[in-house]
C-alpha cells in the first residue's frame, strides 16, 4: 500500500512539475528536458535523468522499499500521466534510479502550461520562472506533489528568501552532506525548440531553481 501511493506521487511529481522542474530528485547530474512546438500546436516533451546516490536511498527510505528495488515504476507513471492531460506517454528505466519520459500535450492544458511556466504565442515557444508562479504552483497542486516537493525543503516553495549556501546547509542538516552534494553540483538543461525549428538550449544550476528570487526567461 505504502509503496503503491509512494511511486503514483511520483509519477504524478516527477512530471506535472518536474518535468520542468524536476532535477530535484534527478540530484548529483544533468537531469534534461526538451520541449517542442509542432506546427498543429501540440507539444513533445522529452526527459532525461538518473537520481543521486543520497536522493535514491532517501526516496527508497521513505517509501519503505529495499535497497536494489527500483525508485521509478514506469507503468505507474505511465498511468498517472495519461490520467493528467498528456498522451502517447512512454517512460523507461534501465537501472531503476534512471528515467527517460516522452510524451504529447496536444492542448496546453498540462501543469506546464496552467503554472504559466510555459507559454506559445505566434509560434514560438517560450518558459518563465520565477518565484511567485513557482509558489502559485506549490500552492494549487494537490497534496501528492507537495509532499514531494515539501522533501526539498526549498526557500522558493516556503516564500522565503535564502541563499545557496543557507539553503545547501539545510539540506545536511536533514539529509546529510551526500545530499546537499548532489545538490550543489545537479544541473538542469532545457530545450526549447518552436515550430520552425529554431532551438534554444539553457542550462540552469539546480540551487538557483530551489532558491530562486530572480525572473529567468528563456
Amino acid at each position: 500500500m505504502k509503496r503503491t501511493f509512494f511511486r503514483k506521487n511520483i509519477a504524478v511529481f516527477a512530471v506535472c512539475f518536474a518535468l520542468l522542474l524536476c532535477g530535484t530528485l534527478f540530484s548529483g547530474c544533468t537531469s534534461e528536458i526538451g520541449i517542442s512546438l509542432n506546427k498543429d500546436g501540440t507539444i513533445d516533451v522529452r526527459f532525461e535523468g538518473a537520481s543521486g546516490v543520497a536522493f535514491a536511498t532517501l526516496i527508497r527510505s521513505a517509501a519503505g522499499v529495499e535497497e536494489g528495488d527500483v525508485v521509478f515504476d514506469t507503468r505507474e507513471i505511465i498511468a498517472e500521466l495519461s490520467k493528467n492531460s498528456f498522451s502517447e506517454v512512454r517512460a523507461i528505466s534501465k537501472k531503476g534510479t534512471d528515467l527517460i519520459i516522452t510524451m504529447k500535450d496536444k492542448q496546453q492544458t498540462t501543469p506546464l502550461f496552467t503554472s504559466g511556466v510555459l507559454k506559445v504565442k505566434g509560434g514560438k515557444l517560450s518558459a518563465t520562472l520565477s518565484a511567485d508562479r513557482l509558489l502559485n504552483f506549490y500552492k494549487s497542486s494537490d497534496e501528492e506533489i507537495v509532499s514531494f516537493l515539501d522533501m526539498l525543503l526549498a526557500p522558493v516553495f516556503n516564500d522565503e528568501v535564502l541563499s545557496v549556501v543557507e539553503y545547501l546547509d539545510t539540506i545536511a542538516s536533514f539529509y546529510g552532506a551526500d545530499a546537499a552534494k548532489e545538490i550543489e553540483e545537479s544541473q538542469f538543461k532545457i530545450t526549447l525548440k518552436d515550430a520552425d525549428g529554431t532551438s534554444r538550449v539553457f542550462t540552469i544550476p539546480m540551487t538557483t531553481l530551489l532558491t530562486l528570487n530572480e525572473v529567468i526567461e528563456m
